[in-house]
């Protein structure tokens, strides 16, 4: 006869799932990614819009479209984290359910 299984311990931070050596917990990764996703693309959407109005001679016009070109990029790309989030937090409920 195989000796019982050991009992498992309830996790002392059961919001830390997925934590591993050389990963962050979803939440911590999903905000680290979404702001330097609109650091970076807010900053690429000011100096190309800067670029463009150095090109044509206007002043403002170009810079604010790109700034809001860059933030727009940036919440769409945190929709589609988020979504794929939820994906694989509803594919690991279903397998968790599953006998």
């Amino acid at each position: 006869m195989p000796p019982p299984d050991p009992p498992k311990r309830k996790k002392k931070y059961p919001f830390l799932t997925g934590f591993g050596v050389g990963s962050l917990p979803p939440a911590f990764d999903l905000a680290l990614r979404w702001g330097l996703t609109l650091a970076v693309s807010v900053l690429l959407g000011f100096f190309l819009g800067r670029w463009v109005d150095l090109k044509l001679g206007t002043t403002p016009v170009f810079i604010l479209i790109g700034v809001f070109w860059g933030v727009g990029g940036s919440f769409y790309s945190l929709f589609l984290q988020v979504k794929q989030l939820e994906k694989e937090e509803d594919k690991k409920s279903r397998e968790s359910e599953d006998p």
